[in-house]
Parts: structure tokens; C-alpha cells; sequence
């Protein structure tokens, strides 16, 4: 009788036609997955920053209340002279964080965390809220603020620069590329990285608007935006005439 044997059977395993295949299915589909992954996990990054824009509006008005205007070189001086004592740092300059400053000079304002936004780009990281530190220039470091400031130059002197009047016009905003010098309104540069996109821009109304589709890609830096040709974030004249050159937007201190 003759033993059975075994037939000789396919080798198991894939081939490398087989393994490509996988691999760029795979790659499709992560690929394709892979932005509305980030949004979900952008989502609460973005709430925080447009809840905090709206707490530095209450801080903002409490502010014009007392001083009958935003933060500006004026009110910078006026305090200086009024608290010669008090020391948080410059409350006027080239950055957002000098004119937010002279909000501590208000009963109960002692926080530094109201101008917390979870942002990462060129020049400014902040990953955390401020120490809430404020003696000694202390106030508002480098990396304690998130929140951009606009503001308009005199007239007389461009040296100057004054608080926001137009009750629809911006007032803050988050997040705009860090800048050593201020931007001209219609000049600005959208940190595209930290939101995905998203541009929330605060208005002397209270409103927070997120102007995502007012901003488009660099074509020279997909990392950082634009405003739109067609579009505008700052108010318009009665005849139409586009004010943007009227602003000026200081960055967060980097």
C-alpha cells in the first residue's frame, strides 16, 4: 500500500503586487481621513480662543468705561503718570501685549488668562495660560498673550497711535501671524497652522466672527493667509470706500 502524499500547495504569504496594493489603499484612506481627524481635534482649541476673545471684550469695555477710550498711547501716559508705583511693563509699543497691559490697572483685573488661545507658528508658541504673575513686568510676557490688538494712527502723527472709535469695526483678533512691526489692516497675515484656517476676528459690538472666508491661502506659503481681494474685515465709508488701510493690528509678543 502506498503512503498518501501531501500535493504541493501555494506558498502562504502576500506578494509584493499584493503588498503595494494594500499600502496605497491605506495611504488613501488616512489621506482622506486625515483633516476631519484634526478638525474634531481643533474643535475645542477653537472655542477656547473664541470664548477668551469675547472675556477680553468685557475686560476692554470695562476699560473704555472708566477711560472713555480703548487702550492708546493717551491712556498709556495717563496711567504712567496716575501709578508711577506700578510696574507691569510697557503699556504702549509695537506689540498687542504693551496696550493689554493697561487693563490690570483696573479694580479686579488680575488675570492673565483671559488672553489664552492655543497657538503654535513661526515666532510665538503658546501651549498654556499665564502664570498670573503681573508685579515687576511681569504682565503679559512673551507667550502669556494670544490675542492681537487694532488700533488706528493719528491723523496728525503717525507716530501715534490711537484707540478704535467705529462701533463696527475689529477690535482683537486670533490668530494673525506674529510681526515685529504692526500690519496695516488690508496688509495682515493669517497664521493658517494653529486653527486650520480659522480667523476669529472680535468687533467693538461684542460680536466674535470667525472669517475663515474672508482669508485664502499664500500661494507663496500655504502655512499663512491672506484677506481676500473681495473681501474686508474693516468697515466701509457711506460711499463704499474701503478703510483698511486706516488700521493698524499689533501681533502677540513673541
Amino acid at each position: 500500500m502506498k503512503t498518501p502524499t501531501l500535493k504541493k500547495g501555494r506558498k502562504s504569504g502576500f506578494t509584493l503586487i499584493e503588498l503595494m496594493v494594500v499600502v496605497a489603499i491605506l495611504a488613501t484612506l488616512a489621506s482622506v481621513g486625515y483633516g476631519p481627524i484634526l478638525d474634531h481635534m481643533n474643535d475645542g482649541d477653537r472655542q477656547k480662543a473664541n470664548s477668551n476673545l469675547k472675556n477680553v471684550f468685557t475686560l476692554l469695555q470695562q476699560f473704555k468705561t472708566d477711560e472713555g477710550q480703548y487702550p492708546c498711547d493717551a491712556t498709556a501716559d495717563k496711567l504712567a503718570e496716575e501709578h508711577p508705583d506700578n510696574d507691569f511693563g510697557d503699556l504702549k509699543g509695537d506689540n498687542s501685549n504693551a496696550y493689554f497691559r493697561q487693563l490690570f490697572y483696573k479694580n479686579g483685573v488680575d488675570s492673565e488668562k483671559p488672553f489664552f488661545a492655543k497657538v503654535a507658528t513661526t515666532g510665538l508658541v503658546v501651549a498654556a495660560e499665564g502664570d498670573d504673575k503681573l508685579a515687576n513686568g511681569q504682565a503679559l510676557k512673551a507667550g502669556e498673550n494670544a490675542m492681537s490688538y487694532v488700533m488706528c494712527h493719528d491723523k496728525g502723527d503717525t507716530n501715534v497711535k490711537t484707540a478704535v472709535k467705529k462701533s463696527n469695526a475689529p477690535l482683537a483678533m486670533c490668530s494673525v501671524l506674529p510681526s515685529k512691526t504692526p500690519y496695516t489692516g488690508d496688509k495682515l497675515v493669517v497664521d493658517m497652522d494653529s486653527f486650520r484656517g480659522h480667523f476669529f476676528v472680535l468687533s467693538c459690538d461684542g460680536a466674535v466672527t470667525d472669517m475663515e472666508s474672508a482669508i485664502e491661502e499664500n500661494p507663496d506659503d500655504d502655512t499663512t493667509g491672506v484677506v481676500r481681494k473681495d473681501k474686508n474685515i474693516f468697515p466701509e465709508t457711506k460711499k463704499g470706500r474701503n478703510t483698511a488701510a486706516d488700521y493698524i493690528v499689533l501681533t502677540p509678543e513673541a
